[in-house]
């Protein structure tokens, strides 16, 4: 079967027009189905498209800027021995990790605490630190955690004290620590 060149419809003179094939340069409107702009010029087609530079960009993969305009993935995830953490093309960062603390009581005035507890390096470092929020689990019903000794930075999730109301003997607790800022 002979292959077909598309035709367009060509305005002759008030409502009329005629049917003829598209020429070099010639484009399909936006009302048609069509780009809006010639062919060839990707840049152009997504601009008429009212497409930004996420319209080209990987979703997932290694997130990237060049003064402070996002150049790479939409979002990338990772882990290491320090934990877990997300990263976002706007700059946003959260980083998660969980430390096992073996805990032995020692009474604080009218309250039971652990030694200090490092909670290590975050598993990716960043520019700017907005919130960080610590929970225990694996332990005793009662059981908090308080910051203490080094307070969470830009590379180090900090150290802590988990303290409790009474003795609870020899005890494995978790301590999961979760922050959010940004990555540059």
């Amino acid at each position: 079967m002979p292959s077909q060149t598309p035709l367009k419809l060509t305005p002759t003179s008030g409502t009329t027009g005629e049917l003829r094939e598209f020429a070099a340069g010639d484009f399909l409107p936006l009302s048609a189905g069509g780009t809006g702009v010639a062919a060839g010029n990707t840049a152009d087609v997504r601009a008429a498209l009212g497409l930004g530079s996420a319209a080209v960009a990987a979703i997932l993969g290694t997130v990237t800027q060049s003064g402070g305009v996002p150049t790479g993935a939409i979002i990338q995830r990772g882990s290491n021995a320090n934990g877990i953490f997300v990263r976002f093309a706007d700059g946003t960062q959260i980083c998660c990790k969980t430390v096992s603390a073996p805990a032995s009581w020692t009474t604080v005035g009218k309250l039971w605490a652990t030694g200090l507890f490092s909670l290590g390096d975050w598993p990716a470092t960043f520019a700017t630190l907005e919130g960080v929020a610590n929970a225990i689990s694996g332990g005793p019903m009662g059981a908090f955690v308080v910051s203490g000794g080094t307070m969470p930075n830009t590379t180090v999730a900090g150290s802590v004290y988990i303290c409790n109301n009474e003795d609870r003997g020899v005890v494995t607790l978790y301590v999961t620590t979760t922050a959010v800022g940004k990555w540059f």
